[in-house]
């Protein structure tokens, strides 16, 4: 592995095993999206299914208020929840975690109170960044089985020019932070960074992907449907949770890894954070769980 990559991922694992700060904005945006998936939940239910059902049945059927299914669509519906949540706030929070790893990089103490002062974080560049960041994704991902409907290999061709995507624009919201540039800007200076320095970034990238990937497709709505066939219907719940789990854990560390692979390619060796260098992860990992 790149020293650079295993540097960037021994300061995430150190960084969110001893910073809970750290961890705040990934956990509002995975509340944001909890809150999504209730109102799908009490669309069925009186008194809200008078306000909050009509809208689901008239974009997905009746079937999708009927018990079972409900719990499965509950499932299937978080791939639109998940953009939802990231809309509302997840563009904005993952820039907000960059300005509190450039926080920790200059020595100051984590907070998320300075770094919305600080006004680093423009909610309509990184909001811009990250629709563009995702319509591109997704058309790609669309586009790979139409070109090529009957391949064995279009799920995955899909799944690889997705993750090439990513990496080149991963390194966007950092540049817009840590530079403050316009989007355009940004685009272009993240697609640079992540040409000058392939094989780090890659690294970095391919893990949280690769995890989240994985579980899109062992755990697909379609086989969902059958183990809660074959056990019980309330098993799409815990499907619910995993990935709701899996999302933000994986958010979190790509987004603190990359940040920390933009800040460290700026800074003199020996001006890297002491919680790196000092302290190993499963010290710090102790004094959190004893503090």
């Amino acid at each position: 592995m790149s020293s650079t990559a295993h540097l960037a991922l021994r300061y995430t694992a150190t960084r969110l095993a001893s910073q809970r700060k750290l961890w705040v904005p990934f956990l509002i945006v995975a509340w944001v999206e909890a809150l999504c998936l209730s109102l799908i939940w009490l669309a069925p239910h009186p008194p809200f299914s008078a306000v909050l059902a009509p809208p689901l049945r008239y974009a997905f059927g009746d079937r999708v208020l009927q018990y079972p299914w409900h719990l499965w669509f509950l499932y299937h519906a978080m791939k639109h929840t998940q953009v939802t949540a990231s809309i509302i706030a997840g563009a904005f929070m993952s820039a907000l975690a960059c300005a509190m790893v450039g926080q920790a990089h200059r020595g100051e103490p984590l907070s998320l109170r300075e770094a919305l002062i600080s006004k680093q974080v423009r909610a309509g560049t990184v909001l811009t960044l990250w629709v563009i960041t995702w319509a591109l994704a997704r058309g790609l991902m669309e586009a790979v089985p139409v070109l090529a409907p009957t391949a064995a290999w279009a799920l995955w061709g899909g799944i690889g020019v997705t993750v090439i995507l990513q990496t080149l624009l991963v390194y966007a919201i950092p540049a817009a932070v840590f530079e403050r540039l316009t989007w355009w800007k940004a685009l272009v200076r993240g697609v640079r960074e992540a040409l000058r320095h392939p094989l780090s970034t890659a690294l970095v990238v391919i893990g949280p992907l690769a995890a989240v990937s994985a579980y899109a497709v062992l755990a697909s709505p379609a086989r969902v449907a059958q183990w809660m066939e074959q056990t019980a219907p309330e098993l799409a719940l815990i499907f619910v949770a995993g990935r709701l789990a899996l999302w933000t854990i994986a958010d979190a560390i790509l987004t603190v890894a990359i940040a920390h692979l933009w800040w460290v390619r700026r800074t003199p060796p020996g001006s890297r954070p002491r919680s790196v260098s000092r302290w190993p992860a499963w010290r710090r990992w102790s004094r959190w769980r004893s503090s």
